[in-house]
């Protein structure tokens, strides 16, 4: 070849050029691959609520629990309204049901932590008496501790049972949750209760499963004054 003659193109070179680029763009498919296949997981849904309205308190319970039926009765002198039950079962020719919430509103003049804590027992010994001998359930309640309702102090009481035999049909442990915060209503300044009862334990092979204390506990957190 004489002096000055361009010599044949490199295809080494270039070949090698194309393979560096090559790689870039898989490189760059790549990143892109991981980044689609290692996404941010979506955020896990709440739970499904239906929401309770009451002229003192709203608050929040599990879509398989029922509103309305029978009145959760007078107790110590206070009726109930808002009510809602958990999942129902039969046993023993009796309908019971795993939980139940409701409200009320107190009486002027009535100490909300002491009426609080003796709606707790009262209910606890209520649920958990047995049906075949009417032995009372063994009964504690936890002192008052201040709660936020919404930007306003309330004040939560738990009672535990547990019964003193098992029938076979009836829970033999509950808990029963009392939460009592004042209120603006149109009678003008009040003390609301929210009463929230779960089974923990017990009851035949067949009843539904004991609400977990989380949905319990949310209940209890959901609960607002009407204006809030």
């Amino acid at each position: 070849m004489p002096p000055g003659t361009p010599g044949p193109p490199d295809r080494r070179g270039r070949f090698a050029a194309l393979l560096a680029a090559a790689a870039v763009v898989l490189a760059g498919l790549g990143t892109a691959t991981a980044l689609i296949l290692d996404g941010p997981e979506p955020a896990p849904q709440a739970p499904a609520v239906t929401a309770i309205r009451t002229p003192a308190l709203t608050y929040e319970v599990p879509t398989d629990w029922t509103q309305g039926g029978t009145s959760v009765g007078n107790i110590l002198g206070v009726d109930f309204t808002g009510v809602a039950r958990g999942p129902a079962y039969e046993c023993g020719g009796r309908s019971l049901v795993r939980g139940i919430a409701a409200s009320a509103v107190l009486p002027g003049g009535v100490p909300a932590d002491a009426m609080a804590g003796a709606t707790a027992r009262a209910l606890a010994e209520g649920y958990y008496t047995s049906s075949t001998d009417g032995e009372p359930p063994e009964v504690s309640v936890s002192v008052p501790r201040a709660v936020d309702v919404g930007g306003i102090e309330g004040s939560l009481v738990e009672a535990t049972a547990r019964t003193a035999a098992d029938d076979g049909c009836l829970a033999t442990e509950g808990v029963v949750l009392v939460l009592a915060v004042p209120v603006t209503t149109a009678d003008g300044q009040v003390t609301a209760l929210l009463v929230v009862n779960g089974d923990r334990a017990g009851g035949p092979g067949d009843a539904p499963p004991v609400p977990e204390r989380a949905a319990l506990d949310a209940i209890v957190a959901s609960a607002r004054p009407p204006t809030i």
